[in-house]
């Protein structure tokens, strides 16, 4: 539980807003910035929330990135959360598609998805609900948001499941997938160093080919950062991937 009944977060380094406000009128709230590619904030190991603003929510809508956000968010973590900033009149007489669509669009991301919403008037609304969020989670419950103390008693299942929750941008319940899929650490490790990215004729990222494509939720830059991380540096297209 944490001390002195602070809560601790992980928000993503170009939330700059939330964390000014944080700053300003939450003293209870301490938090590392860093550079997140899945979620806004994450609140414990099992919960994260993906922040849209009114008018950002309506252009991921058209474009359907904030479908691919939030499947990547609920393969990551156990619960997670879409705070909704500011929809309001403003935006739907501005919003250029029809506001049938904008409810269809999150009653499949509430039903369909089994992702929670939680609508808010402004930053500052968002901020009370994330603090709210924190508190129940970390100070009434005793979670956190990352430990890598592992508890005595644990069985060997649990205990390979918390050595892969070592790897970059990856929760509790990535980290089980890749037990489940690999058996040993080993043996997940193995399939990373395995897994090859493909790139476009004109070199950028465009996917992943080898034994982690079989999964969801595992895309390019997961396999770039850990790659690097565990093995010192990344495939290219032209280099021929060894097995450990």
């Amino acid at each position: 539980m944490p001390e002195n009944n602070k809560i601790f977060l992980i928000i993503d380094n170009r939330e700059r807003k939330l964390m000014k406000l944080f700053d300003e009128r939450f003293e209870n709230i301490v938090y590392k910035a860093k550079q997140l590619d899945i979620a806004d904030v994450v609140i414990t190991k099992d919960l994260a929330v993906e922040r849209k603003e009114g008018y950002d929510l309506i252009a991921s809508i058209i474009d359907n990135r904030l479908f691919e956000q939030l499947i990547r968010l609920k393969d990551t973590y156990e619960n997670p959360i879409l705070i909704i900033e500011g929809l309001n009149a403003e935006v739907f007489e501005n919003i250029g598609m029809r506001i049938s669509s904008v409810y269809g669009a999150l009653v499949k991301i509430s039903y369909k998805m089994g992702i929670s919403v939680i609508p808010t008037q402004n930053l500052e609304h968002t901020a009370v609900a994330i603090e709210r969020l924190a508190y129940r989670e970390q100070i009434k419950h005793g979670e956190v948001v990352f430990s890598r103390k592992a508890p005595k008693n644990m069985s060997e299942e649990d205990r390979r499941i918390y050595i892969i929750e070592g790897l970059i941008d990856i929760g509790s319940k990535k980290a089980k997938q890749l037990i489940e899929a690999f058996r040993t650490p080993y043996k997940v490790l193995r399939a990373l160093k395995q897994t090859e990215i493909l790139y476009t004729k004109t070199g950028n990222p465009k996917g992943i080919r080898g034994p982690l494509a079989n999964l969801s939720g595992f895309g390019w830059k997961f396999v770039e950062k850990n790659q690097k991380i565990l093995f010192g540096d990344i495939k290219s297209p032209q280099k021929k991937i060894n097995e450990i």
